[in-house]
């Protein structure tokens, strides 16, 4: 088997568990107290990130929940593809792909797992939370997806391997931004990250068939 989808298997199978844990339709939520262990945890570790706020943060971290997924990641899509040569190119539409495949993923998680977004009255939010259900961040499978991506595919030389660094710190402060701002817990952002890289490494691993069905396209667009 593929070392990617291994990889990937184990990656959403530990999504899974973490989403049986947290969901309050399944019942565990409710075993002590109403709340798991696991959930109690989850609460005080998210009032020890949003309660620490430094005012020379707030606004960054703002930005980069407001920008760092709907703003910057179709930016560096298009500039892979345009400026990153074939490797940029086959990186590009790798991480197109896999943010297109995650974003209804995403949606439906959330409604089936229904955990509600924070709602603690000491969490400090510096941004109006969002309606939807809290569970996965839909920012930090985003991000994941493209920093995963861009780690395996965009690292040929040392320039490719520094931008590919950078957008993995970038996606890294977004997952940090979440939860700083007040919009999930913790455990939101972990398995937003366990199922964006896990999605994207399905496709890292259908590299090979994804450039045969790229080099048909690209030589008729330059015959054109």
């Amino acid at each position: 088997m593929n070392k990617y989808f291994s990889v990937s298997f184990i990656l959403l199978v530990s999504f899974l568990i973490i989403a049986i844990l947290v969901s309050p339709k399944i019942g565990f939520n409710n075993i002590i107290n109403h709340r798991s262990p696991i959930a109690k945890f989850d609460s005080l570790a998210f009032l020890d990130i949003n309660n620490s706020h430094y005012l020379a943060f707030n606004q960054i971290m703002i930005w980069l929940t407001k920008f760092g997924r709907e703003i910057f990641w179709p930016i560096v899509i298009i500039l892979l593809f345009v400026l990153g040569g074939w490797t940029g190119k086959k990186t590009a539409v790798v991480i197109a792909i896999s943010m297109l495949v995650l974003i209804p993923i995403a949606e439906l998680a959330k409604d089936i797992i229904a955990r509600p977004r924070p709602a603690i009255p000491q969490a400090d939010f510096l941004i109006a939370a969002d309606k939807e259900f809290s569970f996965p961040s839909g920012h930090a499978l985003i991000v994941s997806a493209g920093a995963a991506g861009a780690l395996l595919l965009f690292r040929n030389t040392p320039r490719q391997f520094i931008v590919s660094i950078i957008l993995a710190i970038e996606a890294a402060l977004v997952c940090l931004s979440r939860v700083y701002v007040g919009g999930h817990y913790p455990l939101d952002v972990i398995g937003g990250i366990l199922l964006g890289v896990g999605v994207s490494l399905i496709f890292v691993g259908m590299q090979k068939q994804i450039e045969s069905l790229m080099k048909p396209m690209m030589n008729l667009i330059r015959k054109r």
